[in-house]
């Protein structure tokens, strides 16, 4: 799952900084090392923020019922 927006894009690299492999990362943290979440993106095509929700998603769907 590529990263979103810029902040989550900032905030992976941060982590990976920080704990600098997979192996002395906390149990909770390792995620941020799977290649999966930065491979073949460029930040500056990345949106600043992202407004997406459950909740939106689900205004929408019951928009389309009614």
């Amino acid at each position: 799952m590529p990263a979103k927006s810029k902040s989550q894009f900032k905030y992976i690299w941060a982590m990976r900084r920080k704990y600098k492999s997979k192996k002395k990362a906390p149990k909770n943290m390792k995620w941020v090392f799977d290649s999966d979440w930065t491979s073949g993106l460029k930040y500056n095509d990345l949106p600043t923020s992202v407004r997406e929700s459950k909740i939106d998603r689900f205004f929408e769907f019951v928009q389309r019922l009614g």
